[in-house]
């Protein structure tokens, strides 16, 4: 089942639904809950160097519950996140050698996907989704070149013990093609590593010879590209960095709980000084994971974090050199994207891992049935968990389908059930006080709209709350929520000022 994994997650697509990762996390935690009811039955169960490392750090996690301001976003984040990790605990030699077959046959599939769909922008659609960049069964190209950067040097591995070396620059290409920065550069010192490692030899050979070849192409696209046009993007990643410090400050011990970024970032972002205008108020992924597990789990978590990670370094150096390069590719891609929130990259954590070294009590069976039955309970709690968010954004995809039609009622129905079942994403509080606010229904649009702040504090939403409250007859209430809308730094905080200089005549 695990070694399965390894194909079907990276490949899986769900066109009924809105969150293009959503089928991949619910595919992992399906499996978790398969071996850990098998472990009820005696299975035995993976006992490796790092075991109390990943136990501690989950634990951690865990503790960052006291300081989580909604628990459902808490328990969503933390069901993808350990449900991911504790594959590690029935990753054996057998099981990992067989996910490296499968885990190549995905990285094929995914590559020659992205490369494809780059030929059929070009031919076809030159206002494609993202610009023209590839994203393959990913769903983004930040996802593709994150999900392709980690499994390059397993892939390599691979490619070297089937003696297929010719498929090596697949992958490269497709990163290529992805046209995400950080990934580009993040290359530079991963080819760096198999280049040092060969130039002995008397004649190089792939991956080694992309290492060169890659400097030059960066050379020739420095001269020949707008460099101007990544300004911006640079500069908001930084802005978030600072805004996850920020909350750190706040909060050092355990941070705002696990997945508190997408809950508080808005509460936070006006502390951090910048030059340009706000896409939005809110956020939930800082695109750095090193400060947003300091921000949600504090330095208590990224301390964890970082000794299971410096461990499996020092472990995998003298064990094995690509799953080492692989957990290099891991730790970068983490300074620019966030390759924890997501299940095909997160998924390589505990299969490096497994390249480790083996002991005598690699493999053993919990010592009493209420510890196997537990984490069988727990297993069934993140399947749960993460199906009923998969189920609930099904929903929320066909409410936006029905409104769109001007079917409303339908659009209500489908909202208000996938709020009902997973209360985690704003978006669809905010649609449903928006679709009261245009039926006139002020006070259930109010309401609506207060459950999507509990959720994320967009400024947007205060604005929206504002504008309900005065048709409401609400006056000072309005201005409150107008007030704090401007706080936030909405991006219609100067409309938002008139209203209420107008109003305090």
């Amino acid at each position: 089942m695990i070694p399965l994994l390894f194909l079907l997650v990276p490949l899986a697509v769900n066109p009924w639904g809105l969150d293009p990762y959503l089928v991949k996390n619910l595919l992992a935690a399906m499996a978790l809950c398969y071996v850990s009811v098998k472990a009820l039955g005696g299975q035995g169960i993976r006992r490796g160097p790092l075991s109390l490392r990943i136990l501690f750090f989950l634990a951690l996690i865990f503790l960052s519950l006291a300081s989580s301001s909604n628990i459902s976003v808490f328990a969503l984040k933390l069901a993808g996140t350990a449900g991911i990790l504790l594959l590690y605990f029935f990753i054996d030699e057998k099981t990992g050698e067989k996910a490296l077959d499968f885990l190549s046959y995905a990285v094929i599939s995914v590559s020659a996907i992205a490369i494809i769909q780059k030929i059929y922008f070009l031919l076809f659609s030159l206002n494609s989704s993202f610009a023209g960049r590839v994203y393959s069964t990913l769903g983004n190209p930040n996802f593709l070149s994150s999900y392709l950067l980690i499994s390059f040097p397993l892939f390599i591995y691979w490619t070297e013990k089937k003696n297929k070396r010719y498929l090596t620059p697949l992958p490269y290409a497709a990163i290529l093609l992805s046209e995400t920065a950080g990934s580009i550069l993040a290359l530079i010192p991963l080819l760096a590593l198999f280049f040092f490692k060969e130039k002995g030899k008397n004649k190089l050979s792939l991956p080694a010879l992309l290492f060169p070849l890659h400097l030059l192409i960066i050379i020739a696209a420095l001269f020949t590209t707008d460099i101007s046009s990544k300004e911006m993007s640079v500069r908001e990643r930084f802005f978030k960095w600072k805004v996850g410090v920020e909350i750190l400050k706040d909060r050092p011990v355990l941070g705002a709980g696990w997945g508190g970024v997408k809950s508080n970032f808005a509460l936070y972002q006006n502390k951090v000084k910048r030059d340009f205008q706000l896409k939005s108020t809110s956020e939930s992924k800082i695109h750095n994971d090193y400060i947003q597990i300091m921000a949600e789990s504090g330095l208590a978590g990224a301390a964890a974090y970082l000794w299971l990670l410096i461990s499996a370094l020092l472990l995998l150096r003298k064990k094995n050199f690509h799953a080492f390069a692989a957990l290099i590719a891991f730790m970068l891609d983490s300074v620019t994207n966030f390759p924890m929130e997501l299940p095909a990259s997160l998924m390589f954590l505990p299969l490096i891992f497994s390249f480790g070294e083996k002991e005598k009590g690699d493999v053993l069976l919990f010592p009493s049935a209420p510890l196997r039955a537990a984490l069988a309970g727990l297993s069934l709690f993140f399947l749960f968990i993460i199906a009923k968010d998969f189920s609930s954004d099904i929903l929320r995809k066909n409410g936006y389908d029905s409104y769109a039609a001007g079917d409303f009622k339908r659009a209500e129905a489908s909202w208000l059930r996938a709020h009902e079942l997973s209360p985690t994403s704003g978006k669809t509080a905010y649609a449903l006080g928006m679709l009261y606010v245009n039926q006139k229904k002020y006070p259930t649009a109010i309401n609506m709209f207060r459950e999507s702040i509990r959720i994320r504090h967009y400024g947007e939403v205060y604005n929206n709350l504002g504008n309900a409250l005065y048709l409401s007859g609400n006056i000072p209430s309005a201005v409150k929520a107008w007030e704090k809308a401007v706080e936030l730094e909405c991006p219609e905080k100067e409309s938002i000022q008139k209203s209420i200089l107008l109003l305090s005549r």
